[in-house]
């Protein structure tokens, strides 16, 4: 039906990333295959580059994309926020303009998501430098659905920032009461909003295991680290989502993980701390959690050769975790 929503849709916001854009459009437009359940969105914030000239090309072949091109760079955040805003799905899909999926990854999500009706999606990504490698083979696991948003938060906690590792229900959480998202823009995790929404309003979410994208590594010197992923991350955490455990689930699997790889490849000098004072910023933002001094500081005041062991013991308990938990 020509006035029903698209079952999907799926929004790039993109900037100054021509080169990039391009093979992903092709391979997008690729899975989508012209498919009418699929609306293809991209949000150009004002990029003088050649994206205006990358999306025509499309454009002029007849491909279906809805093309939003700001007059002035609103900023990431507010970008982001308009892909979601202005999308007409029933589910949004964000997607990063550096990142790729793997082949019938689009179609797999729509016999998902039209089988049956979930408040957000998790995606599992394998990590990537340089040019994309291409596919990569992988040993299929079993999706894995939950009814607790904390047992999903245990499952990928950092990851709900990854905005191509997410898909969320548009079309619930826009009829149901939620806090305005622009109070977010200038955090630069602006999608927190929408996905914490739909945590709070939660019934069900699924989990899929495969690697069904490839991420370019960040290299961790593009923005102040800890003081987003810290600060930024935490506060709005704890203030945006109402169940605690949800909330513990979220920032203790972002101790036991995510910071504490970024404190070693500081320590090695392999991604600079220069900008900021990582552990005033954790101190501040988790000085209150057992963990933060069990798992992250120590990383960053022991002898490098002592942090690396360390680290690796941080790795070793972290798997055994997962299995005592049936985790990924």
């Amino acid at each position: 039906m020509p006035n029903e929503c698209p079952l999907l849709t799926i929004a790039v916001p993109t900037y100054n990333r021509e080169r990039m854009l391009e093979p992903l459009l092709a391979d997008l437009i690729d899975q989508i295959g012209g498919d009418a359940r699929v609306e293809l969105l991209v949000s150009d914030n004002a990029s003088p580059d050649g994206t205006a000239g990358v999306v025509r090309h499309f454009l002029d072949q007849g491909v279906a994309i809805r093309y939003i091109r700001n007059e002035t760079n609103l900023g990431a955040d507010r970008n982001i926020l308009q892909c979601f805003l202005e999308a007409t799905g029933n589910y949004v899909w964000l997607f990063s303009d550096d990142d790729f999926l793997q082949p019938g990854t689009v179609q797999r999500i729509l016999a998902v998501i039209a089988e049956r009706e979930y408040d957000i999606l998790c995606l599992r990504a394998f990590g990537f430098k340089g040019e994309y490698p291409g596919p990569k083979p992988f040993k299929p696991k079993r999706d894995l659905e939950f009814v607790s948003p904390a047992r999903l938060a245990r499952h990928v906690h950092v990851n709900l920032s990854f905005i191509s590792g997410v898909i969320v229900n548009r079309a619930r959480i826009v009829s149901l009461p939620h806090r305005p998202f622009e109070s977010l823009v200038g955090t630069n995790l602006v999608q927190l909003g929408p996905y914490y929404s739909a945590f709070n309003h939660h019934r069900r979410s699924l989990l899929i295991r495969d690697p069904l994208l490839a991420a370019r590594g960040y290299d961790g010197n593009s923005y102040a680290l800890y003081h987003v992923f810290g600060t930024n991350f935490a506060g709005i955490t704890r203030d945006w989502l109402e169940s605690k455990s949800t909330q513990r689930a979220i920032l203790n699997g972002t101790l036991r993980v995510y910071f504490t790889f970024w404190l070693l490849q500081n320590r090695k000098s392999i991604v600079s701390a220069a900008q900021e004072d990582p552990h005033a910023v954790l101190r501040k933002a988790f000085g209150s959690n057992p963990l933060y001094w069990i798992f992250d500081y120590p990383i960053w005041t022991m002898p490098l050769p002592l942090a690396k062991a360390w680290y690796l013991a941080v790795r070793a308990f972290n798997k055994a975790e997962r299995i005592r938990l049936n985790l990924w």
